[in-house]
């Protein structure tokens, strides 16, 4: 049995149910207000608590300062979760911090640094559930990268970013937070920087998989297990569910291009746009 389709059948029964929270998934590049009214709507809006997640940025006092002149005019109070190294994602000052949050922002940067500091910790643990129970999760640029199971570094084997390879294995990849179902990835800055090549890759890969290219100042909300384009561009979806390889090539992948109001089930892949 292919690798990918064992790794579906041992993951599909916890994708079975939709999580009860939000997902705010943002391609980069700053929001909209429709974009950061989806995720301060998904915290709860006024008394919320959010918990602001620096790790992937090199400029995590800034990020913070950021957010603390945005939440508090809307009536959001902020809670720093500043993991600077792994350990910090087990103590348990932060995890009675991040316990009392409705909502979690992921910021840019280096999704990297999110898989060797949280993903599989006490903290990454919590953070899912929360979300389970009806937290929202957003993040923007490696933020959304880091929403998918089956994670996109950004460099291809050869150790490069943005060099333009296609093929099967061409990129590297690794365990992310995993909110999405496991069979959907999440690329950002999609289209502005011409990624296409990357989850068509991605496809070739990972036969059978989802994957979501989202471009800059836009978002895929995600609530009860259907994704809804905000903000200014939109997403391409690549259904591999019917790909084909071939002597290098592919046929049979089912392409879609969805602008703000767009929609996607992520169970069916059914599509309006």
């Amino acid at each position: 049995m292919p690798r990918f389709l064992a790794f579906l059948l041992c993951s599909c029964l916890l994708a079975a149910t939709p999580p009860k929270g939000t997902l705010v998934i943002v391609g980069g590049h700053g929001t909209t207000p429709d974009i950061m009214d989806a995720f301060l709507k998904g915290a709860g809006g006024r008394g919320g608590v959010i918990g602001i997640i620096p790790t992937a940025t090199s400029d995590p006092e800034g990020e913070l300062k950021d957010w603390n002149e945005t939440l508090p005019p809307h009536g959001i109070t902020l809670v720093p979760l500043d993991v600077r190294k792994r350990e910090d994602s087990s103590a348990p000052a932060m995890l009675e911090a991040a316990a009392r949050c409705t909502g979690f922002w992921f910021s840019g940067g280096d999704q990297a640094l999110v898989g060797d500091k949280i993903v599989g910790t006490p903290l990454h643990k919590l953070i899912k559930d929360k979300y389970q129970a009806g937290a929202v999760v957003g993040g923007t640029s490696a933020g959304a990268a880091i929403m998918s199971k089956i994670m996109l570094v950004g460099e291809d084997v050869f150790g490069k970013l943005e060099l333009r390879e296609m093929g099967p294995n061409a990129y590297v990849t690794r365990e992310g937070m995993g909110f999405l179902p496991p069979d959907v990835v999440i690329d950002q800055h999609f289209i502005k920087r011409g990624r296409e090549n990357r989850l068509l890759s991605i496809g070739m890969t990972f036969p059978g998989v989802l994957s979501i290219g989202v471009d800059e100042t836009t978002a895929l909300v995600v609530r009860n297990g259907v994704g809804t384009v905000q903000g200014a561009s939109g997403v391409l979806v690549f259904d591999s569910r019917g790909m084909h390889l071939k002597n290098g090539g592919f046929t049979g992948l089912t392409l879609h291009y969805l602008r703000k109001g767009g929609t996607i089930d992520l169970a069916t892949r059914k599509v309006k746009p």
